[in-house]
């Protein structure tokens, strides 16, 4: 059998050049938790976070003079909400062969380990982002009790489904009829509760629908087609761009907001990616947000363990008993809450 060299002379003789770095071609982009984290990222202690509002008014009427005031019974106006943290975790594999022998040196043009880590943490981001357009409730079929409480369960009325097909009856442990409509985001397009075709009359109905004296929305999410949609429907002079003045993140000014699109909201070109999330949906969904001030009296708040660890820390890596394997742990605990549902909306099914 004649030899046959594992090399040929040009490969024998010539340098082999890497290029430093790794081009991405997996991650999407969003502004959601960018924005989240300029406006509120409160460290708490306890196993439960608590969200007090008032959902009613003491009792009071008219009178005539010298007249009675009639009984006085004190009523109940305020309640809270109750959260549970949510845990996430990436976790970085490395084996200490590769470390110490095969990657080291010259060679190895760039840090695997940097790397690794770095990839660990665009993971973490782009799964909150998926999580933070859901939910964190076991209902209609959908068991999501370990993720954090999103958007999707806390801009609805309790009736109306979401654009997953879902209901909530129930926000923060609260049943919603139990306070009214103060837990009730506004709902429907005219008459229907998604509207098809993405237009001026749909964002300037929805807009105002969210503003409550000096309340109105500051951010508009949406994704990269619905987007599209309305660089085809509206008039050149309404299309303004502009960057968001917090995450100087690209997008279009209506109003008093700044819509931004995020590769990451709920759309037909979403994915259901068995690593981050799914965020696939029949039609293309808009969020119209109002964060609130920056500090304690933001209106979407983003809670953060006050452990450096689960606050995207990394546990450093541990050895195996039996190998020479190390693993570590990049660590999220928290959730989302939102005080004000009534000064937000989501509308979805929007195809054109």
């Amino acid at each position: 059998m004649p030899f046959v060299p594992q090399l040929d002379e040009l490969n024998t003789v010539t340098q082999k050049m890497i290029m430093p770095g790794v081009a991405d071609n997996y991650f999407r982009s969003g502004p959601l938790m960018a924005k989240l984290k300029t406006r509120f990222t409160r460290r708490w202690n306890g196993p439960q976070i608590q969200e007090n509002f008032l959902y009613d008014a003491p009792k009071g009427a008219a009178y005539a003079r010298g007249g009675n005031f009639g009984p006085q019974i004190r009523k109940q106006t305020k309640t809270g909400l109750l959260f549970n943290a949510r845990y996430y975790q990436i976790s970085t594999v490395e084996y200490l062969e590769d470390i110490e022998v095969e990657l080291a040196g010259p060679q190895a043009v760039f840090s695997t380990v940097r790397q690794d880590l770095r990839e660990s943490a665009l993971a973490m981001s782009a799964m909150l982002e998926i999580a933070a357009f859901r939910h964190g409730q076991h209902t209609g079929g959908q068991d999501r009790s370990l993720e954090i409480n999103g958007l999707e369960e806390a801009m609805t009325d309790g009736s109306n489904t979401t654009w997953s097909g879902i209901t909530f009856p129930s926000y923060g442990g609260q049943t919603r009829t139990g306070v009214g409509s103060a837990l009730n985001s506004p709902t429907g397009f005219i008459s229907t509760p998604s509207n098809t075709t993405m237009s001026y009359r749909l964002l300037t109905h929805t807009y105002n629908s969210c503003v409550l004296g000096s309340q109105y929305p500051d951010t508009g999410l949406t994704t990269n087609r619905c987007m599209a949609f309305m660089s085809e429907t509206f008039l050149p002079h309404q299309l303004v761009d502009t960057k968001d003045p917090e995450i100087a993140f690209p997008g279009l000014k209506f109003q008093n907001a700044t819509i931004m699109q995020s590769q990451y909201c709920p759309g037909q070109d979403g994915v259901n990616d068995d690593n981050l999330g799914n965020y696939n949906a029949a039609g293309e969904t808009f969020w119209w947000l109002n964060f609130g001030p920056q500090g304690d009296d933001a209106h979407i708040r983003l809670w953060i363990a006050q452990s450096p660890k689960f606050a995207f820390g990394f546990t450093g890596f541990k050895g195996a008993q039996d190998n020479n394997t190390l693993v570590g742990q990049t660590l999220f605990a928290g959730t989302i809450t939102n005080r004000m549902p009534r000064l937000h909306r989501a509308l979805y099914g929007i195809t054109n």
